[in-house]
């Protein structure tokens, strides 16, 4: 390594900092050892992240950590997971190893006060506690306890009298738990009433259960108003029959839960100074379970992504192009689409919604009352047509299929290259559920198109951030049916049987025509616009338009 003979850095600071952010964390911390220098250099990009997990030795680490003044102002980064670890088979009636070394550090959040990034991860298993004679591990109660510790050291509203009550009503104590209080009197030195100002919020699984006790605190509203918060990303899951006995349908807490998202996670403190959302649900949503956008004007946001959001109305169409009007560019400026279909056909309990046509009526569905076939006539070469002419700020449009569950193939094998030592199950479980935070990412590979060799791109660390959306072949334009007979899902997904097909599926014959016709349209109109503006050369076409 160039030195002097004087031991200081032949390259300015700021140009070895600008190295080491596109550096792994082993890297980093080799370059630790060669230099007082490298040192102090390469330190703050090792601590940067950070991660907090219900299983091995990380909470010990995390509390050494924040009990470290020159190791926790380093921290910008931070995941709080609550897994037991990749070995555990969640849902399966196993004795649940609980977590108390991780409950036990959840308080000492409050001492990062440098923090920008906060990504919060559940398991995916949710619901009512054995409603179906399988226990749920992490019951409602418990993520309240967690999701309300965290918000109120965020929120600088934390207390070791407040976390004696938050235990109480998560019912801790059910698992023989008593929590070791950090002493306020203790060398931390963090006023208890330190606000974290933190810019990006990310949830994965949050379950849809409206929490009263959650939204009576304050905590929650309190960082939902924070005027540094201007990223969001929710990844909502809900209980699922696995074994397809009855329908979820019926499981009434995910109504109550969307009814007031514009009250709780959306309510106007974050929607109107947002610039990023990222709104993911492990179920398909927006016409049942319904979710009415009409009045949520979001007029800073420049990014929306969508995760099984289902298009029905022309509402829908109007609302996505009215977003973003005070944001600098007069409108949305990328918008992603990840399964979100347009329904075309509906087998509803009836009759629907007669105050909002086309729309189901929840008591309807609930009694289970006599079905009625619907036909819904809205068709992708509507929509895109219209955002062509609506949408003069976009810059990037993205639809097609995501991975939602498991690790995508070329991040894993990407990571694997610079984390070999790491477990790779481990790392599999890391890299999983993150769908609502990689939309933007490349995507993946595909051995049809071109003729890249893997090896190649993933050595590239292209892919180490995560794997985007697929939007070629049949994952575009997708339609979808409702039945509510099925069990398990009354949602019948059709881009599947046409996964690899060249043209995607089509309710009646030469809708894929018009329909690809239209997206090409689109694509074409942001870009002839990215190059009236001097952002595109007119030899290259962007990527991310995905012609």
């Amino acid at each position: 390594m160039s030195q002097h003979s004087s031991g200081s850095l032949l390259l300015p600071p700021e140009i070895w900092d600008n190295v080491c952010s596109f550096l792994p964390k082993p890297t980093l911390s080799h370059l630790r050892l060669v230099s007082p220098g490298l040192d102090n250099i390469a330190r703050p990009w090792v601590y940067r992240n950070l991660r907090l997990e219900g299983f091995g030795n990380s909470a010990e680490r995390f509390v050494e950590i924040a009990k470290s003044p020159g190791l926790r102002n380093l921290v910008r980064e931070l995941t709080v997971d609550t897994s037991a670890g990749p070995e555990f088979p969640y849902k399966s009636n196993c004795e649940y190893p609980f977590p108390t070394s991780f409950l036990d550090a959840l308080p000492y959040i409050r001492c990062f006060s440098h923090l920008t990034a906060l990504h919060l991860r559940f398991n995916e298993y949710c619901g009512k506690d054995d409603r179906r004679g399988v226990g749920i591990e992490e019951t409602w109660e418990f993520r309240y306890g967690v999701l309300e510790t965290v918000c109120h050291c965020i929120a600088g509203m934390w207390t070791p009298d407040q976390q004696r009550e938050i235990d109480h009503k998560s019912e801790h104590q059910w698992h023989d738990y008593d929590r070791r209080h950090p002493d306020p009197e203790d060398d931390l030195g963090v006023p208890l009433d330190q606000v974290i100002r933190l810019k990006e919020f990310t949830v994965a699984n949050l379950a849809d259960f409206y929490d009263t006790d959650l939204v009576a605190s304050g905590a929650l509203k309190k960082i939902m108003s924070l005027p540094s918060l201007i990223d969001l990303k929710l990844l909502i899951t809900t209980e699922m029959d696995d074994g397809m006995s009855e329908s979820n349908v019926y499981y009434e807490e995910k109504y109550e839960f969307f009814d007031h998202l514009s009250e709780t996670w959306l309510a106007p403190s974050i929607s109107d100074n947002l610039r990023v959302l990222s709104l993911y649900y492990k179920e398909y949503w927006g016409w049942l379970p319904k979710m009415d956008f009409r009045g949520m004007d979001f007029p800073k946001l420049k990014v929306l992504a969508l995760g099984h959001y289902v298009f029905s109305h022309d509402w829908q169409v109007d609302w996505i192009a009215s977003i973003g009007h005070t944001n600098g560019s007069g409108g949305l400026e990328e918008l992603y689409l990840d399964d979100c279909p347009i329904l075309f056909e509906a087998l509803q309990a009836s009759p629907l919604d007669q105050n909002d046509p086309g729309y189901p009526l929840l008591s309807t569905v609930l009694e289970e009352a006599d079905d009625e076939m619907h036909q819904y006539p809205m068709r992708w070469h509507h929509i895109l047509s219209k955002w062509a002419t609506s949408l003069k700020a976009l810059t990037v449009f993205r639809m097609g299929h995501g991975e939602w569950h498991e690790a995508p193939r070329d991040t894993l094998e990407s990571v694997l290259k610079y984390y070999p030592q790491v477990d790779e199950d481990v790392l599999r479980y890391r890299l999983s559920n993150n769908t609502h935070r990689s939309f933007n990412c490349p995507e993946p590979l595909d051995s049809e198109y071109g003729s890249e060799d893997p090896g190649e791109a993933w050595a590239s660390g292209r892919y180490v951030d995560g794997t985007g959306i697929n939007g070629r072949r049949a994952y575009k334009l997708q339609y979808i049916e409702y039945d509510i007979h099925i069990t398990g899902s009354p949602w019948k997904e059709t881009f599947w049987s046409r996964a690899f097909d060249e043209e995607g599926y089509e309710p009646e014959e030469g809708t894929w025509v018009k329909d690809n016709a239209a997206f090409e349209l689109l694509c074409l109109t942001i870009y002839a616009r990215a190059v009236a503006r001097g952002e595109v050369h007119k030899e290259f076409f962007s990527e991310t338009l995905q012609v």
